[in-house]
């Protein structure tokens, strides 16, 4: 495999994804400081200098490398800008390079250039084949391994890597050898880098620590082989943390960025933080597969870098927090006042340049971005501002029309959202999380007929918090699956004390999606029943509509197989922006919920009478029976009677109430 040595003060890992992905096996520097030992440990022919914004630092590592080799046996190939940097080419040859590419002319390639300085190697030193057999010679003096995936015993370690490590049995572990030393967390990024390569990249890179050195362990598919080498890391690399690199994008890792953000708000400065987001990154994974979507967030790190690097590392980082979010943090200049508007137009310039289509293998991919902006003003905790920022590029991924916001969230409302997400997990354990149940009645003889189990949480400083608040806390502190299973079991638990004289009463319980989701919903639901001691034919799910946009095949068998055992099935909120008919069609439902919205406005407004009818009209034909929700007014009520509904629930009879104040109006109503 050929090395090649790069140096780029400014745009180093776009460009070593970009000669990577020729077959280069490539080492990176974004400094000069022990240019040349990095450069006789990189084992390369070709040194590929940056200028562009660095020429003076540029110049000096040039006339460094060609004092190694007073007999050129070595090709350095340096990019330019001629349009900006006068005379640039002169220079860079004065310096004792050997090739020069101007890197604006929109005419230059890259590739071709590299080509040109190999061939210059080769002819320095005898043709093809000498070039070959002194990379061969290079390659045993470094620490560097291979292997074939096609055949186990096919595996080669030079004698440096042996020599350097004489505790270690390469005959016996020629591709695992280095792994046994190891930390486990050690292991599980080296892992990571092998799982990328697996899925289509061609190069990993994964910082090390061997035998108390700092290492950087670069990985290479070549085809029917896997390469490996070691690099030491001189001091000079370890700003911000010599192993905060994001392995797929290059760009500094979620912890870096924290740590950069914290060091930054310690020392009084004032930060914007701008979240992007990739709304439509599920979609292209699934259309695309994994290896473009991963190739896609390697191109987003490089525009962003190319974007930002007119600015020093002090004053803007550029960072992949997770997933498909990435992060720009600029430093603010504190005697300036904040201007939101500048802000906003620099994140509109990065959403239409960064994330405008990006064209692999001849397809042209659309990107669906989004972006929340925090400004830290006065405050000294990062991880505020990184949850002000989630919060609204959250709110700008769910919305349609919103292509980014400012957070408007103070630091006070976020750090008792912080606080309620520690709370949850001791209120789960200590019976905090309470069942209220609002009764459900017949609209033709007020008959009770059943009861809708409804959360809530007795905080013990904040009093009652309903059901919207503890399931919004639930998901951002991800313990929504846990909540749900919670509440499902005490409905059941508290349903199944009731006594015999109430034994024909029905039990509605809503569910979520991450219910819906889980394999194990249809086992987990019965056995919640059975241990209650409940009957399954007393027992109804609601499922609200915007539930069931994820697999609405896979929801429909799981209710199926439910409503085989005994359950009933109920559309929530039927009404609310969602609806199809294609759930009514497809899932197996006996009734449908009309949502509260639609029945505070029945008694008022003849056009919302016709919807309400409507609804009623098709849920009958269908075969339904059709819940009103919010009923608070006798007018509400007899309309609804005089168009069909069968069954509501709401304040003209009872709000949500405690088990024991059900019991109470159960028997006093029946």
């Amino acid at each position: 495999m050929k090395s090649l040595f790069l140096l780029s003060f400014h745009e180093r890992d776009p460009l070593a994804a970009r000669v990577s992905a020729n077959g280069w096996q490539v080492s990176s520097a974004r400094r000069a400081d022990g240019l040349r030992g990095r450069f006789l440990a990189s084992n390369a022919l070709i040194a590929l200098i940056d200028l562009r914004d660095a020429a003076a630092e540029g110049l000096a590592a040039i006339s460094d490398i060609a004092a190694l080799d007073e007999k050129h046996g070595i090709a350095i190939l340096t990019l330019g800008n001629e349009s900006t940097q006068q005379d640039i080419a002169v220079k860079a040859y004065q310096a004792g390079a050997t090739h020069f590419l101007d890197f604006a002319n929109p005419n230059s390639n890259l590739e071709q250039a590299i080509k040109f300085a190999y061939r210059y190697v080769e002819n320095i030193h005898g043709g093809t084949e000498a070039t070959d057999d002194f990379h061969s010679l290079l390659t045993q003096v470094g620490e560097q391994w291979s292997f074939s995936k096609d055949a186990v015993g096919q595996n080669w370690v030079s004698d440096k890597l042996k020599s350097n490590f004489p505790e270690l049995d390469f005959e016996r572990y020629p591709a695992t050898g280095i792994y046994r030393l190891l930390s486990a967390q050690e292991r599980a990024r080296v892992r990571g880098a092998m799982g990328r390569l697996r899925t289509g990249a061609a190069q990993a890179a994964v910082p090390l620590l061997l035998k108390g050195e700092k290492i950087i362990h670069h990985l290479h598919d070549a085809g029917d082989r896997i390469n490996g080498r070691l690099e030491r890391v001189t001091e000079s690399e370890t700003d911000l943390g010599w192993t905060g690199r994001d392995l797929l994008s290059g760009l500094r890792n979620g912890s870096v960025a924290r740590k950069w953000m914290r060091n930054h708000l310690a020392n009084n400065k004032n930060l914007c933080l701008i979240m992007f987001g990739l709304k439509n990154f599920g979609t292209i994974n699934a259309a695309y597969g994994r290896v473009v979507g991963d190739e896609i967030m390697r191109r987003i790190g490089q525009r962003l870098v190319a974007e930002t690097v007119d600015h020093s590392a002090d004053d803007i980082l550029v960072a992949r927090m997770d997933g498909q979010n990435f992060v720009v943090v600029m430093a603010l200049n504190s005697d300036k006042p904040i201007v939101t508007d500048a802000f906003t137009a620099c994140t509109e310039k990065l959403l239409r340049s960064v994330f405008k289509p990006i064209s692999i293998d001849a397809r042209d991919i659309g990107l669906v971005a989004r972006a929340g902006i925090a400004i830290a003003n006065d405050s000294a905790d990062e991880t505020v501002l990184i949850r002000r920022a989630t919060l609204a590029l959250a709110e700008t991924m769910s919305s349609d029309a919103l292509p980014l916001k400012i957070s408007d969230s103070s630091e006070q409302n976020i750090l008792l959202e912080q606080q309620l997400e520690a709370d949850l997990v001791h209120a789960l354990q200590h019976g905090e999380i309470a069942i209220a149940l609002q009764p459900q009645i017949k609209v033709a003889t007020g008959q009770l007929v059943g009861a809708e189990a409804l959360a809530r949480w007795n905080h013990p400083q904040l009093g009652f918090l309903g059901a919207a608040t503890l399931f919004s806390v639930a998901e951002r502190a991800g313990l929504l699956t846990l909540l749900s299973s919670h509440i499902h079991k005490l409905a059941f638990k508290t349903a199944g004390h009731w006594p015999e004289s109430l034994s024909f009463l029905r039990l509605s319980i809503n569910v979520t999606a991450g219910d819906l989701a889980n394999a194990e919903f249809v086992r987990d639901m019965m056995h919640a029943i059975e241990d209650a001691g409940f009957a399954a034919s007393r027992t109804t799910l609601e499922i609200t509509e915007s539930e069931l946009i994820g697999n609405l095949s896979t929801a429909a068998h799981r209710l199926a197989t439910l409503r085989e055992n005994g359950l009933r099935i109920a559309i929530d909120d039927f009404g609310t922006g969602y609806s199809s008919l294609s759930y009514l069609k497809n899932l197996p439902l006996d009734y449908l919920k009309i949502d509260s919205g639609l029945t505070l406005d029945i008694s008022g407004s003849e056009k919302d009478q016709v919807v309400v009818k409507s609804i009623i009209d098709m849920g009958r034909s269908l075969g339904l029976a059709v819940i009103a929700e919010g009923v608070e007014t006798e007018a509400q009520l007899a309309t609804l009677g005089a168009q069909g509904c069968e069954y509501f629930q709401g304040f003209l009879r009872s709000g949500p109430i405690s088990p024991g104040e059900f019991e109470i109006f159960a028997l006093r109503s029946n």
